[in-house]
């Protein structure tokens, strides 16, 4: 699209075929409420080998004006697929929502109102619910390398005992106004045109997991205020995968991403990126057939 519309509703697809209609009728309803003119849905897929190209096909002839899909031949990670979608859309206003989010249409005029209200605002997060109601833990402060080596070798309750850290803010059930934030997750950012101009979205070196963490990092670095609207809400139907058991696939991933978050941020950086090449060396031997699949354009 060549006119800059006033937001675009950016959603990246991988398998998810469970959720993803509810996802996507989720950012349409909003559009179609307020923004019938100047609104539109993106949906980056990574090369799904479930149904998510059939439904990306049948939204797209649906909504022609409105809807644009995009059909990757590989899976080239998260965060370069949303930035791939940033440029296909100009907007003044971007939503970043998971493929398993969805939210009531009223929640897109509370957060671009926030994330208008001052200059110096970049990213703003709703409060992310469980589909129980529950409060989920999306708000949190910037992890130290010493609290993530402890919290993955000793577990959660051993790490607070030699090193307490209160990863997660216990506010986030209480709050009833906008607040400052180190970070929150990346399952529903609402981002402004001025900051991505200034200092672009996601650093693609991350292909899955803490391009969310570092993306606010940077914009606390860069002058810019992370804020926490808690009077919104969206439903996460959420399923951590990464820390299901001891040891799997994806644990591994994220350990990878995080020795690069770490080796991005702190000084002594040749030491973390040895280790993360190790466990990416480790990925490849261990899981050829699946890391190819996941990481063929890692770097």
């Amino acid at each position: 699209m060549s006119s800059k519309c006033d937001v675009t509703f950016i959603i990246v697809s991988y398998n998810s075929e469970k959720t993803l209609e509810a996802s996507i009728n989720s950012c349409i309803a909003s559009i179609q409420k307020y923004y019938p003119k100047t609104g539109t849905v993106v949906v980056y897929d990574n090369a799904s080998s479930d149904r998510c190209p059939q439904i990306i096909d049948d939204f797209a002839s649906r909504y022609p004006a409105i809807f644009i899909g995009i059909k990757s031949d590989e899976n080239i990670g998260f965060g370069r697929a949303n930035n791939r979608a940033v440029r296909v859309s100009p907007s003044k206003v971007y939503f970043l929502i998971n493929p398993d989010v969805i939210f009531e249409p009223e929640i897109a005029i509370a957060l671009t109102s926030t994330l208008n209200s001052a200059n110096d605002i970049a990213i703003v997060c709703p409060k992310l619910l469980y589909l129980d109601r529950s409060v989920q833990p999306s708000i949190r402060k910037f992890p130290s390398f010493t609290y993530f080596l402890l919290r993955n070798l000793l577990g959660e309750k051993l790490q607070q005992r030699l090193y307490p850290f209160k990863y997660y803010y216990d506010i986030a059930p209480t709050l009833d106004s906008a607040v400052e934030v180190n970070w929150a997750i990346g399952a529903f950012m609402v981002i402004s045109q001025d900051y991505v101009a200034r200092h672009g979205l996601f650093d693609e070196r991350f292909f899955l997991y803490f391009e969310d963490v570092s993306l606010c990092v940077d914009a606390w670095q860069n002058g810019f205020r992370v804020i926490f609207q808690p009077q919104v809400y969206a439903l996460h139907m959420y399923q951590r995968v990464s820390t299901s058991s001891k040891f799997n696939y994806m644990k591994l991933l994220h350990a990878v991403s995080a020795l690069r978050f770490f080796a991005k941020y702190r000084p002594y950086k040749k030491r973390w990126q040895l280790l993360a090449h190790l466990l990416q060396l480790n990925l490849t031997l261990k899981f050829p057939l699946r890391f190819l699949m996941l990481t063929r354009r890692w770097n």
